[in-house]
């Protein structure tokens, strides 16, 4: 058959292109991939449209109902293109812009008194509008209205805005656990045929994140005092340090390992009571599940969280929390830092960290579409929106690309109507409905990892340094969008999992904010990373705090390099290359020859986002244009799948007129 135009459910002007049913795209696709090897999973096997098999990570594609209004249309809309995965938040808080978070009632009333009825009218609703639904549901942790009110204590403190003050609270703790577990019964008796995840929300905007800058209340206090003598086996520090304290960096950017151990070790507290109040609240939802079905979270932003946020707000916990058999999955909005047209849609969360450890992902899709109005509640608009898409062919652009993203990495999604009227469209509902059939019959080890680059975060060096300064945004979270145009693929890991990652394939590997180095930290650089003829690539100071002693001179010990160079500096070391960037953010063309000169196989000089495993490839771009892309391996057939055309035959390098905006999709038909 010929593809040319007949699997394209749109040009890229927005008009409909000439009939060609979703039944007749499935089929065509499906004898399309016949030709790869390894036979096709079945759709549901693929999609995670049912409970997975124990141990085997989700993997969701799903609609997730918005906030305030119910929007019932756009739920038929979803199920008239085959999405059956649904997640509804029956929650009981306000938003932070000030509006209800569920369409519905709350539930926890009043001191032990429950009124489950709100979450049976929203499944009743999600039911009447879209029959096969399979939901995951959301159980809200959050104090509802009437409990920092009561007039029986004066010690009661709002979790959504001082997550960090009320996480230690044994009262709270217990009161929300029954809570939660009366939720689960409720559900578990009612909807087990229905129900296949759920998924824990706490703490500002639902994400564990914790806006109350480290402040004292008198549980926080109690539990510092015991974690201090009993987990580091100090004396009683009596008191929370004030901020004049916590705030402290003694040697500018970094803190003294001596001087500023009180405020080292706070922080370390803070944020190991986060992923403590976490790990309670999942251990007493398995009580009551069992692991029936998979339990989820947001957790883990390192790389999203930047200045004022990544030292405070309590995500740094995430090794942890990530290798926990009590969580089988976490999520995270696509970043806010770069997904604009053009932009490279990239993770909030070492993703390759949750992969490692077995652990399902869902990446939120938020993003502001042309059909939704810049909302604004109190006097503010909703974050996002400055960055949103103008118009429909942005909107599917857009959209394809974090579709893309999300079929080549493995992991799971869901299109959040978030405020509501973002898909509103029918046609941006008709292309995510053909993403979804592509989604659904996609063989077995298309998406198979081929990065050779290689990304080591290190939460513990957080600790270190100045939580206000802007240098935190260079070293992580803007350093991704270089990352996202130098032409290859990456993966980013925590470096606590060094020790256990098979690195051989991986040519280059970038250390952007190792400065906290030991004995322990030492032998994992010189058996996994200190071979091979890798290259690694350090930023700013690494090792500068060693053996709990800062000095200047560690740099050189550790990578072979002084730290007082001004430019990027190589040096040869036995069995490997020693690379030093004294200054943070490389761009995209730095990144992209360093890559090659370490043999790193790129794909596009492009300078814009491409994104590959072993039998997809995917490009995104705002201006358009002629593209030249090279492949690692001679392929016998490549196919868009997007619009299905061919675009080369027995090719090892392809040429492609792309539109302005456009994603692609290129399906690779190895010889």
């Amino acid at each position: 058959m010929n593809w040319k135009g007949k699997s394209q459910y749109f040009r890229h002007s927005g008009e409909k292109s000439e009939a060609f049913s979703r039944r007749q795209f499935a089929q065509t696709l499906m004898g399309a991939l016949a030709s790869l090897a390894g036979p096709a999973l079945p759709a549901a096997q693929i999609a995670g449209e049912s409970v997975p098999t124990k141990g085997t990570p989700p993997r969701w594609f799903a609609y997730r109902c918005p906030y305030s209004i119910f929007e019932a249309e756009t739920l038929r809309r979803f199920a008239k293109v085959g999405v059956e995965v649904v997640h509804i938040s029956p929650l009981n808080t306000l938003t932070s812009l000030g509006v209800p978070y569920s369409p519905f009632p709350p539930s926890w009333v009043g001191p032990g008194q429950y009124d489950f009825s709100s979450v049976d009218r929203y499944m009743a609703e999600v039911r009447a509008n879209h029959p096969r639904a399979k939901v995951i549901c959301g159980i809200d942790l959050n104090t509802p209205a009437w409990w920092p009110r009561a007039l029986w204590s004066r010690r009661r403190i709002d979790s959504f805005c001082e997550l960090g003050r009320i996480a230690a609270s044994q009262e709270w703790r217990e009161e929300t656990r029954g809570y939660l577990q009366e939720f689960l019964r409720h559900t578990e008796t009612n909807y087990p045929e229905i129900i296949i995840g759920y998924t824990l929300f706490c703490g500002m905007t639902l994400e564990w994140q914790d806006h109350s800058l480290g402040q004292e209340s008198a549980s926080k206090r109690a539990a510092w005092r015991q974690w201090v003598q009993s987990v580091l086996k100090k004396a009683d520090p009596v008191d929370i340090p004030p901020a004049s304290v916590r705030e402290r960096c003694s040697r500018g950017f970094f803190r003294d390992p001596v001087q500023d151990s009180v405020a080292i070790d706070y922080w370390r507290f803070s944020h190991w009571l986060i992923g403590d109040t976490i790990l309670f609240f999942a251990a007493a939802a398995q009580e009551v599940l069992k692991h029936r079905v998979p339990l989820g979270t947001f957790y883990g932003y390192i790389l999203e969280h930047g200045q004022g946020q990544l030292l405070t707000e309590g995500h740094l916990d995430f090794d942890r929390v990530f290798s926990s058999p009590l969580i089988d999955f976490f999520i995270a909005p696509a970043s806010y830092v770069d997904r604009s047209v053009g932009g490279a849609g990239t993770t909030m969360v070492p993703l390759h960290s949750l992969k490692h450890h077995k652990k399902g992902f869902i990446r939120e899709l938020d993003h502001r579409t042309h059909t939704c109005p810049g909302v604004t509640l109190l006097g503010k608009p909703a974050p996002g929106y400055s960055s949103g898409f103008p118009n429909r062919e942005a909107t599917i652009a857009g959209l394809r690309r974090e579709f893309a993203s999300a079929l080549i990495h493995g992991i799971s999604l869901w299109w959040f109507n978030i405020f509501g009227h973002l898909y509103d469209d029918e046609e941006v509902v008709e292309a995510i409905g053909q993403m979804h059939e592509i989604w659904k019959n996609l063989p077995a080890g298309a998406d198979q990892p081929v990065a050779e680059v290689a990304v080591l975060v290190d939460p513990e060096s957080i600790f270190y340094v100045d939580g206000q300064s802007p240098l935190i945004n260079d070293l992580l979270s803007r350093q991704r969008i270089g990352l996202g145009r130098m032409g290859a693929p990456y993966e980013i890991y925590s470096f606590a999992d060094l020790p256990e990652l098979d690195l051989s394939r991986h040519k280059l590997v970038i250390l952007p904010n190792l400065f906290v180095v030991d004995e322990r930290k030492r032998s994992y650089l010189r058996s996994r990373l200190f071979s091979g003829n890798k290259t690694l690539v350090w930023i700013y100071a690494p090792g500068i705090i060693a053996d709990d002693r800062f000095d200047p001179a560690n740099v050189e010990r550790l990578i072979g390099i002084p730290l007082d160079v001004r430019e990027l500096t190589e040096r040869r070391m036995d069995g490997w290359i020693s690379v030093f960037s004294p200054t943070p953010n490389l761009s995209a063309t730095t990144l992209r020859q360093l890559a090659a000169r370490a043999g790193v196989h790129i794909y596009s000089d492009s300078g814009e986002p491409i994104y590959a495993s072993r039998q997809l490839l995917a490009a995104h771009t705002a201006d358009g244009g002629e593209r030249i892309f090279r492949l690692p391996t001679r392929a016998s057939r490549v196919r868009e799948l997007f619009s299905g055309r061919v675009v080369a035959e027995s090719a090892s390098e392809f040429r492609d007129r792309l539109k302005a905006p456009d994603t692609v999709l290129y399906l690779i038909e190895l010889e």
